[in-house]
């Protein structure tokens, strides 16, 4: 069986704020990385986690991005996109660009996709 993991397992997992869920959120991810229990983390649940840490929790861009990186790095995480999604992070953290503007670049870049998009950082990566 693969896990969806959801935005606020992530969250609880690096910011933890709250105890019980901390230890919970550690649990899973030690099965994670053990390869115990497999998980996937969608586009959507990645952009969010990434947006609630760096506006909401105002954590630094590039600790996020490479904790975020570790995660997927993580042997039980078994996303298919896994290189897209690396692509991704590593996108932002090289151009100030936001997250669903770097998803479609990576998409282009890796899956050899052409872009239409009338927003000039989309154009320009």
């Amino acid at each position: 069986m693969v896990y969806l993991l959801d935005t606020n397992v992530i969250i609880r997992f690096l910011i933890g704020d709250d105890e019980k869920f901390l230890i919970q959120s550690v649990a899973i991810f030690e099965q994670i990385e053990s390869s115990k229990i497999q998980a996937e983390i969608l586009e959507g649940v990645l952009m969010e986690s990434y947006f609630v840490l760096t506006k909401f929790y105002k954590c630094d861009k590039n600790s996020v991005i490479n904790d975020l990186k570790t995660i997927l790095a993580f042997d039980g995480i078994v996303n298919r996109n896994k290189a897209i999604l690396f692509e991704t992070l590593s996108i932002i953290e090289n151009k100030n660009i936001d997250f669903v503007d770097a998803l479609i670049c990576a998409k282009s870049k890796l899956q050899g996709y052409e872009k239409l998009s009338f927003d000039k950082d989309v154009k320009r990566c």
